[in-house]
């Protein structure tokens, strides 16, 4: 479960560090190449917080640790979107054959609606 914001107009992952005074997980520059062995460069930062919780944990339980760092940073997350960085939660869901349910309570969506990005489901099998 990751909180992502894109600068794809010119924005830098070092502005939103600074901006947000929170270090992210990972960041990327434009500009950077996109790996150790491709000529291709990026073109445009990427700033990535990721939950620090376990990979079994429940989504519910990943949304609630970011929005526990994220809301005190909530007027700045408004700014960076006004700036033009593009903001999202990206979740990935793995299911058993067992039937498992993510449940996405009241109260958390609320506390998503209050802050930018739209929420991306990635659902598959565990296999």
């Amino acid at each position: 479960m990751t909180f992502r914001l894109a600068g794809d107009h010119g924005g830098s992952a070092a502005a939103v560090t600074r901006l947000l005074e929170l270090e992210p997980s990972q960041a990327f520059e434009a500009g950077a190449r996109v790996g150790r062995r491709s000529s291709a460069t990026r073109r445009g930062s990427l700033w990535l917080l990721s939950s620090e919780l376990p990979p079994g944990s429940e989504l519910a339980d990943h949304l609630h640790w970011l929005l526990d760092q994220l809301e005190p940073k909530t007027d700045a997350l408004w700014q960076l979107t006004d700036q033009g960085y593009v903001a999202d939660w990206f979740c990935l869901a793995a299911s058993q054959a067992t039937e498992h349910a993510i449940e996405l309570d009241q109260q958390l969506l609320r506390r998503l609606l209050a802050l930018p990005g739209d929420l991306l489901l990635d659902v598959m099998g565990d296999d």
